[in-house]
């Protein structure tokens, strides 16, 4: 029989403890452990000179205990057998066992109760929920929030919910992380109290002692409200995607599946503004350009990734080189901007994404707030401080030490300099705060007042100052002039030109109304119609109205 003498004296007995592989066969077979009365049976320890005998399990209780489902607001120390203590879970006195105890609180629990009563509903492998019936006032252990409602109690763990709580599963994927996250309640016992640990998808706090999604290798958290909006169809790009190259291993020349003809790098500034056909951003270096057209592409448009995830999205997303809508208008889902160009598309939501807002990142600093932003799930329902637009987005950038202070994906991707053709000094600085104490603001482009609270464009040595829309334009990113062919709008085959129109504009030959900026026309027969281009990509003429029935009556 192996034996191991060991210097530790328990803190309840005065003697050596000897360790021994097997009590059961070494004599002690009706001997019971001095801790928790209960049979000695396997390997456990055993005092040379009296009768004192202890599990193996007994002997490493640890000193400190935090119990979520019978204690969870604070920790529980052990303590030696005591008369004067009664446990509160089985009502029984504590004169015989261990016990934990809560000197704030006056709880007591003994060793057997612990192990009883799971100190963690992580170990309970399946969950068996009954619901109580009648509506209680309780904190649900899961998220944490105080309602009055129908309760779901685990009959295993004793582990308390809500009813959409009880629903969550033990395991999830995300396409935001690459490992899966797993449900886990005592995050508390993982992690320091001192530390704050931050949901990666919404950028709040999380509350360790409450139920959170976590990844254990890359320490890794998400709300379990969080985690569920962004669980989708994981895809593992490692396998799909191609290898990217990098913006400095750009060649000199290349042929790219977007123009017929070869493209030439260039390195230097153009005088003239000239318009990227991917992103349909102003060019600048490196860029390349094809010497037969007017045709111009930035470098890291040509590097594109076929497939990509992006924390804006629940799916996969895929590159195609213009829209499936007739004109190749999209309207991108992330800023709402209408555009044509490259475009990301969701197989599944049929939903767009521009290069820009595709390729963001989690971490932004932006020349309109002091601290750093991460885009995240817009749970506080945070009202934009760039545009204070009513409507507020789903994905937001926000800033961790400013509660209050967000970005839609719209403000910011705003550039910080533009051109405008009309202002001496060439350049418009995008500007944070208002120009002078006058209380009246006015845009110099449209004349109509501004709101001292959002955003605008600004001179300072010309003191001009206009709104953004108004600087940039509506449709900065179309491409005005493009043509295509589609029986939709015109039986007779013949080539439609996307156009702007304006108030002062003939009526639509459809509707009859007038127009609101983004059309197409027909230059031999005169005609022209508003285009609506709907979020998921398809276009329609005036809602349902066709244009074969105006063509009947000619």
């Amino acid at each position: 029989m192996e034996e191991t003498r060991v210097n530790y004296i328990d803190f309840i007995h005065e003697h050596p403890l000897v360790f021994k592989e097997d009590l059961e066969n070494d004599g002690n077979k009706e001997a019971v452990c001095s801790r928790c009365q209960e049979p000695v049976l396997g390997p456990g320890y055993k005092c040379s000179e009296c009768y004192f005998l202890l599990h193996k399990s007994c002997h490493e209780l640890p000193p400190e205990i935090h119990h979520h489902c019978l204690h969870p607001n604070h920790t529980l120390i052990l303590r030696a057998p005591s008369k004067s203590n009664t446990c509160d879970a089985c009502l029984e006195k504590c004169s015989r066992r261990l016990f934990y105890r809560c000197d704030t609180c006056d709880f007591d629990l003994d060793i057997n109760c612990v192990y009883r009563w799971r100190s963690s509903i992580d170990e309970c492998r399946q969950h068996l929920f009954v619901p109580i019936l009648n509506q209680i006032q309780f904190i649900c252990e899961a998220c944490g929030e105080e309602t009055k409602d129908i309760a779901y109690l685990c009959s295993i763990c004793r582990f308390l919910v809500h009813q959409k709580c009880a629903g969550y599963p033990r395991t999830i994927s995300t396409t935001v992380h690459n490992h899966s996250l797993t449900l886990t309640c005592s995050l508390h016992q993982m992690v320091e109290e001192k530390d704050d640990i931050l949901c990666k998808l919404c950028h709040r706090k999380v509350k360790t002692k409450y139920g959170v999604y976590y990844c254990q290798d890359c320490r890794y958290a998400a709300h379990l409200q969080c985690a569920r909006k962004c669980q989708g169809e994981y895809m593992d790009l490692s396998a799909t995607t191609e290898s990217v190259p990098c913006e400095s291993d750009l060649v000199s020349e290349i042929k790219h599946i977007s123009h017929e003809h070869k493209l030439i790098i260039s390195k230097k500034e153009l005088e003239d503004d000239k318009i990227c056909e991917g992103c349909m951003l102003s060019i600048s270096p490196p860029f390349y350009s094809c010497e037969q057209c007017n045709f111009f592409l930035h470098g890291r448009c040509t590097i594109l990734s076929s497939k990509k995830q992006h924390l804006l999205h629940r799916h996969p997303l895929t590159l195609l080189l213009q829209a499936s809508s007739p004109s190749g208008i999209f309207r991108c889902y992330a800023c709402d901007r209408f555009q044509h160009g490259f475009c990301y598309r969701c197989d599944l939501c049929r939903n767009k994404f521009d290069i820009q807002c595709s390729s963001l990142p989690e971490t932004l600093k932006h020349e309109g707030h002091q601290h750093s932003l991460f885009i995240g799930l817009n749970r506080d329902k945070i009202i934009c401080n760039g545009c204070y637009d009513k409507d507020r987005p789903s994905h937001l950038f926000v800033c961790k030490k400013c509660e209050t202070f967000g970005l839609c994906v719209r403000c910011a991707t705003l550039p910080y300099r533009i051109r405008y053709e009309y202002d001496l000094h060439d350049y418009l600085t995008l500007t944070y705060s208002v120009e002078d104490d006058s209380g009246e603001y006015y845009c110099f482009i449209c004349e109509k007042s501004r709101d001292s609270r959002k955003w605008f464009y600004y001179c300072k040595e010309c003191d001009f100052a206009a709104h953004p829309d108004c600087v940039i334009g509506k449709y900065s990113r179309i491409k005005f002039g493009r043509t295509f062919t589609c029986r939709e709008y015109h039986d007779q085959h013949q080539p439609l030109t996307v156009v702007q129109k304006n108030e002062y504009s003939a009526p639509c030959d459809t509707c009859g109304t007038t127009f609101n900026g983004l059309a197409v026309a027909c230059t031999q027969c005169k005609f022209n119609s508003h285009l609506f281009t709907w979020l998921w990509g398809s276009e329609s003429i005036c809602a349902t109205r066709k244009i074969r029935s105006r063509n009947m009556l000619q």
